[in-house]
C-alpha cells in the first residue's frame, strides 16, 4: 500500500435542498494518519458533507475518491469505516455490551475479540459497571461514550466522528481528545466535524473551516496560525461597562469579541498601527489594562467570515 497516496480526495462537491445550497464546491484531501477537522457553526454544511462521503445522501455534482485498502473507488468498504453520527443510532432497549459486540461483528470483527475490546473500552470510559444495562437508562454523555465505542470497536482504518464532544462535560471532553489521539496513533485516519474549535485545535493537524456551505480555509493548522497570529489583537479591561460604539471607531478595527460587560478583545487589520490604536484608546478613562493576545482558531474563523462578506 502506498502510504503517501491520499486516502480520500473530494473534488468540488455540491448539494442543494430546494432553493438552499448546503454545500458549495467543497474540495479537500486527507492523507493516511491525518486528524482532519471539519469546523464551522451549526448549519454550515458539515454533516451534509460527511453524509455525502458515506453515500447516505448523494451530491448533486462533484467527485469523491476513496483509497483506504489500496482499492480506489467512489465508496469505501463498510468494514474499513467507523462512523459516529451526530444523532444517536444505537439500540436503546438492548444491553450495552450485547449491542457493541453485535455492531462490531457485522463490521468484520471477531465476536470474542470484540467483546474483550468492548470491556476494555468500557473500563477506560468509566462505564464497566453499566455494561449490562440498556442504553436508554444512561445519561446523554454516557450514551455518547457508547456511541463512540461502537464506531471504533472494529478497529477501522478510517473514522468519521460527527460532533464527538456532544453532551460531554469539560473533563470528559479532555479525555476524548486523548482517546481520539490514541486510535489515531494505532493507525486510524480521523475526519472529525465540530463547532467546538477550542477542543479541536488541540488535536487536529489539518482543518477545513466552512460557513454557509463554503470553504473559508483548508490547510495545515500550523499554517493558519502563522498566517493570522501576527495581526494586532488586544484584550481590554474596564472599570465599568464600556461604550461599544466608541470602541468601533478605533482605527483599522475588524471586530470586537465581547467577553463580558467589563472586558473585550479587539482584532485589527494587517495595516493597523499600534501607536494610532493606543492613541485612540487613551481617550477611554475607564480602561484598567490593555494586553496583547494570540488569536485562537475561533478568532481567526470570525475574521474570515467578516472578510468574505
Amino acid at each position: 500500500m502506498n502510504t503517501l497516496e491520499p486516502i480520500l480526495k473530494v473534488d468540488n462537491i455540491n448539494k442543494y435542498y430546494k432553493n438552499v445550497q448546503a454545500v458549495r464546491e467543497v474540495s479537500f484531501t486527507l492523507n493516511r494518519g491525518d486528524i482532519f477537522a471539519f469546523l464551522g457553526p451549526n448549519g454550515a454544511g458539515k454533516t451534509t458533507t460527511l453524509r455525502i462521503l458515506l453515500d447516505i445522501i448523494k451530491a448533486d455534482s462533484g467527485e469523491i475518491e476513496w483509497n483506504i485498502s489500496d482499492k480506489k473507488g467512489k465508496y469505501p468498504n463498510v468494514n474499513d469505516i467507523g462512523y459516529l453520527p451526530e444523532e444517536r443510532g444505537l439500540y436503546i432497549d438492548v444491553p450495552v455490551i450485547k449491542s457493541l459486540v453485535y455492531l462490531a461483528s457485522i463490521r468484520g470483527a471477531n465476536p470474542k475479540d470484540a467483546k474483550k475490546s468492548a470491556y476494555e473500552w468500557l473500563e477506560k470510559l468509566d462505564l464497566l459497571d453499566r455494561a449490562k444495562e440498556k442504553l436508554q437508562v444512561l445519561s446523554k454523555g454516557n450514551q455518547q461514550k457508547i456511541q463512540f465505542i461502537a464506531s471504533i470497536l472494529h478497529k477501522p482504518k478510517f473514522a468519521i466522528l460527527d460532533e464527538p464532544f456532544s453532551g460531554m462535560d469539560p473533563i470528559n471532553q479532555e479525555k476524548f481528545i486523548d482517546y481520539i489521539k490514541e486510535i489515531n496513533n494505532t493507525g486510524t485516519t480521523i475526519l472529525l466535524s465540530s463547532h467546538q474549535m477550542q477542543l479541536v485545535e488541540k488535536i487536529a493537524n489539518k482543518v477545513f473551516l466552512i460557513n454557509d456551505g463554503k470553504e473559508l480555509y483548508n490547510g495545515k493548522l500550523a499554517d493558519i496560525y502563522h498566517q493570522y497570529q501576527s495581526q494586532l489583537s488586544l484584550e481590554l479591561k474596564f472599570v465599568e461597562n464600556y461604550n461599544e460604539e466608541d470602541l468601533l471607531k478605533t482605527p483599522d478595527l475588524l471586530f470586537i469579541d465581547k467577553l463580558n460587560s467589563q472586558s473585550c478583545r479587539l482584532l485589527f487589520s494587517e495595516t493597523a498601527q499600534l501607536t494610532q490604536v493606543l492613541q485612540h484608546l487613551s481617550k477611554f478613562s475607564n480602561i484598567t489594562s490593555i494586553n496583547s493576545y494570540s488569536m485562537n482558531l475561533h478568532d481567526i474563523f470570525v475574521k474570515l467570515i467578516k472578510e468574505k462578506k
